[in-house]
């Protein structure tokens, strides 16, 4: 008799959609796929066509589940009973620094109190413990995350609930969103990225961090209290450049330009544009958000100033990922093959406007 599929429970604590995240949605086509798991997705707008898609996938259960200011604990409550493991992916960017903060604990907490028996959490590497809290390393969307990471594991590895969190961090498919390419009149694509010279980013497959959930589920004994992060490879704008022309036999350059100049572009359609506060569709209070767009971003590109070579301030155990997922990209070349990648404009993210 084969065995009992495992209900996986996915969230993505956001106003705008929660499992429908572009985290969430890559996540719940790859676990989907493998025929091992009832999916059950959250989202406020069931009859949105992200979240019909979903419910369109074998063993996927699209819920509605309003959250006007972060997440509805009865219903996740509901939900988590129901759930062998739940994935909690909070957006920074929809409840701000200190609200994700506190629901990152949160959901840990109610996720014991269900009986679930493995919580997954998405998180980002504590650069503010790594760096001395460094002002000019301050990511407001990273350490809220990282604090949470800190209180998981005062848990203790042996904690009944088994817990491991998988580090993430730029999405590769930002390069067809936020940090695709311009072109020139002659075709070149200028990958126009404030990194400098040598920073490089460890940018992060979407359809790979499925399949490293599926290999934390399958292996308990070997994830439970596991903390690690995931990437392609370390990757600076001269290398994405090299790599868009091997992939596509096209022209490209890579133009190192100033932070300002980046987000004017990718926050012109915010309420303020730059100056608008991180978690502004959550907290209405702007004295009780901590950074604008602007400062967040400006600092989240110095961390990668600061990462190059996998040497610096954010590293990956490239060996490691190796073992448990062979079949991952290694490279930002082996990726924008598989992909298909033409540099084109597609929305990723959520818009925030």
């Amino acid at each position: 008799m084969a065995s009992a599929k495992q209900t996986v429970l996915v969230i993505g604590v956001t106003l705008s959609s929660t499992g429908t995240g572009a985290q969430g949605q890559a996540i719940i086509k790859v676990l989907a796929s493998t025929g091992k798991y009832h999916i059950i997705a959250t989202t406020r707008d069931t009859s949105s066509s992200q979240a019909q898609n979903l419910a369109a996938l074998p063993d996927v259960e699209v819920v509605a589940s309003n959250a006007e200011h972060g997440y509805n604990p009865d219903v996740f409550s509901e939900l988590a009973a129901r759930s062998d493991a739940v994935f909690v992916n909070t957006d920074g960017f929809g409840l701000g620094e200190a609200l994700e903060t506190f629901w990152g604990i949160r959901l840990f907490e109610l996720s014991a109190r269900a009986g679930v028996k493995h919580l997954i959490y998405s998180g980002l590497d504590y650069n503010g413990k790594e760096s001395n809290y460094d002002p000019d390393l301050y990511v407001g969307h990273y350490e809220g995350k990282a604090r949470v990471q800190e209180w998981i594991h005062a848990q203790g590895k042996d904690f009944p609930m088994a817990w491991t969190i998988i580090r993430s961090g730029p999405y590769a498919e930002m390069l067809s969103d936020a940090m695709g390419p311009v072109f020139q009149e002659d075709g070149t694509a200028v990958f126009q990225i404030p990194l400098g010279e040598e920073g490089e980013m460890p940018f992060v497959s979407l359809v790979d961090f499925g399949w490293y959930i599926d290999w934390v589920l399958s292996n308990p004994d070997k994830s439970r209290g596991l903390d690690f992060g995931i990437a392609i490879e370390h990757a600076g704008g001269k290398t994405l450049a090299a790599a868009y022309t091997a992939a596509t036999g096209k022209s490209a350059i890579y133009r190192d330009i100033p932070a300002e100049a980046w987000n004017s572009v990718a926050w012109a359609n915010l309420p303020q544009k730059g100056q608008t506060k991180v978690g502004f569709l959550s907290v209405k209070d702007p004295n009780a958000l901590i950074q604008t767009y602007d400062e967040d971003f400006a600092k989240w590109f110095n961390l990668y100033k600061a990462s190059t070579g996998n040497k610096g301030l954010i590293k990956r155990d490239y060996g490691f990922l190796d073992e448990i997922l062979p079949s991952r990209v290694k490279t930002m070349e082996e990726w924008m093959k598989r992909e298909g990648y033409t540099g084109e404009k597609i929305a990723v993210l959520k818009r925030r406007d």
